[in-house]
């Protein structure tokens, strides 16, 4: 079984991006993204394309979700064209050098470190907080 999750070094920090277990669609999705750097701070935010919050406002008309649709929000909400490992990456990238990293994503209060002898009871309470 393939790890609901994908684990990057990238420059000076380690991301995760919890993409869950169905194939990511890059046009149409959206990934928790959590960024640790070398000193333990961690961050979390989510990436959303445009098609994907057009998708969720429509099925929020049938299940009247935020006021039938109405609008949509979320904390830490990075949107951007197409969701890939190259986009996201950038778009951290851009947002330490601009200095806006910590407008955008929220600072976790502790760092949890994923093993192979720890992964599966991570996200079963990862997925029984949802």
């Amino acid at each position: 079984m393939d790890k609901p999750y994908t684990i990057v070094q990238h420059n000076d920090y380690e991301l995760t991006i919890f993409h869950g277990i169905s194939p990511l669609d890059p046009n149409n999705d959206n990934v928790d993204v959590e960024v640790i750097f070398p000193n333990g701070e961690s961050f979390s935010a989510v990436f959303f394309t445009v098609q994907n919050i057009e998708s969720l406002m429509k099925s929020y008309k049938l299940t009247g979700e935020c006021s039938d649709g109405l609008y949509f929000w979320t904390s830490d909400m990075i949107i951007v064209q197409q969701l890939s490992e190259k986009s996201i990456c950038e778009t951290i990238d851009k947002l330490l050098v601009e200095g806006d990293f910590e407008s955008v994503f929220s600072k976790n209060q502790h760092a949890t470190e994923i093993s192979s002898d720890n992964d599966e009871d991570y996200f079963r309470r990862f997925n029984e907080s949802l």
